[in-house]
């Protein structure tokens, strides 16, 4: 009897587990237990009396509205039975706005929600889905698979009926996916011929590419005069680095810098520090610096050269260390400076180890670092003598243009190109 008892219970406990399960599904799903909008269950008397009446466009009014600037939902249960009534009642948007609030958590609910927008003619979402097959899903269930081709097929006819957004996102797809800068150039050339800052700043630097600087200047320009800080920033490298039109350049730069572009005002820093275009002044250098710190990896480089050098401001080696290993995780100029430290002993204890894992971090954009490598293995400076990986660490340098690289290449290896 005592086992029938247990069974009893059990089974009991079973049933309920399954039907918690089930309504949990349903709701994810935007039902409600009896097939309704979800905004009818959980809600106040008042919401389900909108959610039922309202149109969808001034439902989907209603859930935005619910949004700060950042996009924080201020009562999350409203917003989602706002936001899943309008859907239910077709309202494309809604749909768009679901697929990306459900993207990485139900991945299957998303796609199903963007293609019910697709379907109902939003370019938007079809842009959305797009990039979710061209960048594939690895979190939330279930994965999704890379796929190209399809990213391109639903998205290139909105492009071709003019939508923005899905002009930006062919234009995305043929550049980094299937290596057709042409084709991407004319995508972001009807962008940009909508007025598109971004698409105009793209289109420059494909021009760039292609040492074209007289159109690298016009698009710049363009999207500089729609006060895109970005392009003006853009602007001040090309009259800084191409050019050599200091004034100009320092002019940009301040522009981008009071809009708030961090970078340029760490390229003021330069300027100042290397007295280009202006009297080297350390002290206006460290202060840039200092101002661009907390938004920019590079200028936290250059602040903790500042430290180190004693520039602009009292020498001290140990807050220089402290700046570089916290940009380093991310920053090339810190991991190199942190690996040439490290090798001689400067600001820390000489650790040929932590130098060579420094120097590997940063070999991958910083090419002095590359050779500095095939240096140490060349010579064993504290490391096992390798001449083959010294050949390989000087070629990747030679290959980007490093002179020294070449040179050691041709006397220690006979190797000329």
């Amino acid at each position: 009897m005592e086992i029938t008892y247990i069974f009893t219970i059990f089974g009991v406990f079973m049933t309920v587990s399954v039907v918690i399960a089930l309504i949990k599904i349903i709701k994810s799903k935007g039902l409600g237990i009896n097939g309704q909008s979800a905004a009818n269950t959980d809600t106040d008397e008042e919401t389900a009396r909108l959610c039922d009446t309202l149109d969808g466009d001034n439902l989907f009014e209603i859930a935005k509205s619910l949004e700060d600037e950042e996009g924080y939902k201020k009562d999350y249960k409203k917003w989602l039975a706002y936001m899943t009534s309008s859907a239910d009642k077709g309202f494309a948007p809604a749909l768009r706005e679901l697929g990306l609030y459900y993207k990485y958590e139900n991945n299957t609910l998303a796609i199903d929600y963007l293609k019910r927008a697709v379907d109902g003619g939003d370019g938007e979402a079809a842009a959305e889905l797009s990039k979710i097959y061209s960048m594939g899903i690895s979190g939330g269930t279930p994965k999704i698979e890379k796929n190209y081709d399809l990213a391109l097929q639903i998205v290139k006819p909105f492009a071709e009926k003019g939508n923005l957004a899905a002009q930006k996102a062919c234009a995305e797809l043929l550049y980094y996916n299937f290596d057709d800068k042409d084709g991407a150039a004319e995508w972001y050339k009807k962008a940009a011929e909508q007025g598109d800052a971004e698409s105009m700043c793209e289109l420059a630097d494909i021009y760039s590419f292609k040492d074209d600087y007289q159109k690298v200047e016009e698009y710049y320009l363009k999207a500089a005069q729609l006060g895109s800080a970005e392009a003006e920033c853009s602007l001040g490298n090309l009259y800084c680095d191409i050019k050599e039109d200091y004034e100009s350049a320092l002019n940009w730069y301040k522009k981008a810098s009071e809009h708030g572009y961090s970078f340029a005002t760490c390229r003021i820093g330069e300027m100042y520090l290397n007295g280009e275009g202006v009297l080297c002044d350390k002290y206006k250098a460290f202060e840039y610096f200092e101002k661009a710190a907390d938004d920019s990896l590079y200028a936290q480089y250059f602040l903790g050269k500042c430290y180190f050098d004693g520039a602009g401001t009292e020498q001290n080696y140990a807050k220089a260390i402290e700046i570089w290993k916290k940009a380093a995780e991310y920053n090339s100029d810190s991991q190199y400076a942190l690996g040439l430290c490290y090798l001689n002993g400067e600001g820390v204890k000489k650790n040929v180890g932590k130098a060579v894992e420094y120097l590997k971090k940063a070999s991958d954009t910083e090419l002095d670092a590359a050779y500095k490598l095939g240096e140490i293995y060349y010579e064993g400076n504290g490391v096992k003598k390798d001449e083959n990986a010294a050949k390989d660490y000087w070629r990747i340098a030679a290959r980007r243009g490093n002179d020294d690289a070449k040179e050691s290449l041709k006397l220690y290896f006979g190797e000329t190109d």
